[in-house]
């Protein structure tokens, strides 16, 4: 395999490798296919639990989250006063494996990279939070930054703001045929643009290093799945005829897109293609969690959580216009008085739900001297609870289908011994998604209404998958998965640069000369 040669990344972000080769099957995806043709196509393996919020952290940094400390994109909870807050990219002690391509006298542009801005030095460009899912940092709404500063007059003058507003998709929660026709409008417009920058910089600036990171398969998977599954519950024939599946619209949209890209990149290029991570049916039982912890603790308020329910009830009720314009003061609604739909005083309790993904829950333990109003003590009482409540929890069961709530519960210490696994959420509760989550019950918490938070209608899976072509590159399907930790180093390792430093190994498939 060539080293010192030019590498560029495409990320398909949350772009399901099971949707991808139907729709390679139907030859609907054809630059894809070819990828996988005539190159090295590997499953990858992103942080366990942690996917969505941590796996674009662990491909830049080559590091897992009990090193890196990110399981919730910027989200993170504050043991000093048990709330979530936001970090920022100078609280991040990493900087992405591409920053060596600029210490070492060489050029990378980066386009909407899923992880924190780099903020350290560099030769090349970059673009954040143009056409992302979510912030680069946190919060709900896109504020554009790009180096050099001026290149983001330059992008919002001849290539243009962002179709969907600077809003993360749930801002917009489409559902009747005309929203879901404007959200995909808007997705496809978002990609032709970004193709169109794209190709502008790849063929009229020096780069070594070329990232870009294309999200619309992610947000129309989080608002469109319904149409893509009829056994979904929200499924309705009418919108579907309407409509059509925007999922498969937008797949297509991406993938002519990359095939424009390669193509202009030119065929000494080594290529690596990202799907992220899949994309399936949204249930869940995120905010469940914290009540039926409550019940197997006795400390469950259930008063407040009624009037709690009642509200969210008669907000979702709202009009969608208005709920647009009263969004800002929901949102103040909702992290001051009840913490993001989790139950208050958590300072109080033995442990309480945190968020972690809406596939997997996080429980923290209220740690004697580690939170700061800690209850449990380390040791023997700690491992006791933790033990107790994989038991009740592998217990309750939903009501609609007799099964039980949890997939599987972890431990994260067991998966995880980084310095910052002390960050982490203490055990990892997954959702049986299945069904709908709607009643749950055991013997231990009697019997709770789950209210059905979720404002989507598909959510992820942790199936990703890559491709790599290039100089070289001999076609093979690889059997085993690559952790996503060692891309980093064997990405570096294809660049010809230093590759100390990185909790991830090279991996021998990717090695330069093991292709």
């Amino acid at each position: 395999m060539t080293r010192h040669g030019k590498l560029l990344v495409i990320g398909l972000d949350s772009f399901d490798r099971g949707l991808a080769q139907r729709w390679m099957d139907e030859g609907a995806l054809p630059n894809l296919a070819a990828q996988i043709t005539t190159g090295i196509a590997a499953g990858l393996r992103n942080p366990v639990g942690m996917e969505s919020g941590s796996l674009w952290p662990s491909f830049a940094y080559g590091c897992d989250p009990s090193h890196h400390g990110l399981y919730d994109g910027m989200r993170h909870l504050d043991p000093e006063t048990y709330e979530i807050g936001a970090l920022r990219a100078g609280d991040v002690a990493f900087r992405p494996f591409w920053s060596r391509v600029d210490e070492a006298g060489g050029r990378s542009i980066v386009i909407d990279a899923v992880t924190p801005p780099d903020i350290g030095a560099r030769r090349g460009m970059q673009v954040t939070d143009w056409f992302a899912h979510v912030p680069a940092e946190s919060g709900a709404t896109m504020r554009l930054r790009t180096f050099p500063p001026e290149l983001k007059e330059v992008i919002e003058e001849e290539y243009g703001r962002d179709p969907l507003g600077g809003h993360m998709c749930d801002f917009h929660q489409p559902r009747t045929a005309a929203q879901l026709r404007c959200f995909t409008d808007a997705l496809l417009q978002r990609v032709r643009i970004k193709r169109r920058l794209t190709l502008d910089l790849v063929a009229r600036e020096e780069w070594n290093f070329f990232m870009v990171t294309f999200t619309d398969a992610h947000c129309a998977g989080h608002h469109c799945w319904h149409l893509n599954d009829p056994s979904h519950e929200e499924y309705d024939p009418a919108v579907a005829a309407a409509v059509g599946n925007p999922l498969k619209t937008i797949y297509i949209a991406i993938d002519d897109a990359l095939g424009e890209i390669v193509r202009a990149a030119g065929s000494d290029v080594t290529v690596l293609t990202l799907m992220s991570q899949g994309i399936g049916t949204g249930y869940t039982g995120l905010r469940l969690l914290d009540r039926v912890l409550a019940r197997l603790n006795g400390e469950m308020s259930e008063g407040r959580n009624r009037m709690i329910t009642g509200l969210r009830r008669a907000w979702r009720t709202l009009p969608l216009p208005l709920r647009h314009r009263l969004r800002p003061l929901h949102n103040a609604a909702r992290d001051s008085f009840y913490r993001d739909g989790f139950l208050p005083a958590p300072e109080t309790r033995l442990c309480f739900e945190t968020y972690c993904n809406e596939r997997t829950s996080g429980i923290r333990i209220n740690l004697v001297g580690r939170e700061s109003r800690g209850t449990v003590q380390p040791g023997a009482e700690y491992e006791a609870l933790c033990d107790r409540l994989i038991v009740q929890l592998g217990e309750v069961r939903n009501d609609e289908t007799g099964e039980p709530l949890v997939a599987h519960i972890v431990r994260t210490r067991d998966l995880y011994d980084g310095p910052r696994t002390h960050t982490l959420p203490d055990l990892l509760v997954t959702w049986n998604r299945g069904r709908p989550i709607r009643v749950v019950s055991s013997p231990a918490i009697g019997r709770l209404v789950h209210p059905h938070p979720t404002i989507r209608t598909g959510d992820h899976r942790p199936h990703a998958m890559l491709l790599l072509n290039g100089p070289g590159v001999a076609p093979r399907r690889l059997n085993d998965d690559i952790d996503i930790i060692d891309l980093a180093p064997s990405l570096t390792a294809l660049m010809g640069l230093p590759t100390a430093g990185f909790q991830g190994q090279i991996h021998a498939g990717l090695a330069p000369g093991g292709a």
